[in-house]
C-alpha cells in the first residue's frame, strides 16, 4: 500500500494513499496532497541554505525534522509564572500561565510541539513546524500583550520594546 520514495540523510518519505509522509528519529510529519491542486516533484538538497530559504512545504518539513524550531518566550511581570505537565485524561502535554488574570491560562499542547519552562519565567517551545510553533507563540503572546508604558507582558527573547513616556508634569 505505501511505497517509499526515498531517503535523505536521516529523514525517510512515505507515500501513501493522497499523502506523504516525512518521517525522522525526531518525529514525524503528514503533508495531504489531496488537498493541494497543483504537485511538482523535484530533486532538491538538504542543506539548509536551500530549504530554510524556500517556501516548499515539503523542504520547510523537512528542515524541521533535520533540526527543530525552537522559540523562547519571556513572561515579564510582577507574579508572572508558568510551568508544564503532562495530563493523563487528555494524553497530552499541559502549559499553565499566570499573568496576574483572575485565574490562571491553561493550554493543551499538540502533540507535534514540546514545551520546557527553564524557569518560571522563560518557555521554550520546540518543534520540527514552523507553523505550528508559530502559531502557539501567537496564541500565548495573544494572552497578554506587551504594556507600551511599563513593559510588563509576554515576549519573544530579544524583542525589543520601546516605553512611551507617561504624563508629563
Amino acid at each position: 500500500m505505501y511505497k517509499m520514495l526515498r531517503k535523505l540523510q536521516g529523514v525517510s518519505l512515505f507515500r501513501f494513499r493522497g499523502f506523504v509522509v516525512f518521517l525522522s528519529a525526531k518525529g514525524r510529519f503528514v503533508f495531504d496532497v489531496s488537498k493541494t491542486n497543483k504537485l511538482t516533484v523535484a530533486p532538491f538538497s538538504l542543506s539548509d541554505s536551500i530549504i530554510s530559504e524556500s517556501k516548499n512545504p515539503f523542504s520547510s518539513s523537512v528542515f524541521g525534522l533535520k533540526t527543530f524550531y525552537v522559540k523562547k518566550l519571556s513572561l515579564i511581570g510582577i507574579g508572572f509564572r508558568c510551568w508544564s505537565y503532562f495530563d493523563q485524561v487528555k494524553n497530552c502535554q499541559a502549559l499553565v500561565i499566570k499573568l496576574g488574570l483572575s485565574k490562571d491560562v491553561l493550554i493543551f499542547l499538540p502533540s507535534e510541539v514540546i514545551v520546557f519552562c527553564l524557569r518560571p519565567t522563560l518557555i521554550v517551545i520546540i518543534g520540527f513546524s514552523k507553523d505550528i510553533v508559530s502559531l502557539l507563540v501567537a496564541q500565548i503572546r495573544s494572552i497578554k500583550v506587551s504594556d507600551p508604558y511599563k513593559g510588563k507582558g509576554v515576549r519573544c527573547e530579544g524583542e525589543l520594546v520601546t516605553l512611551k513616556l507617561g504624563k508629563q508634569k
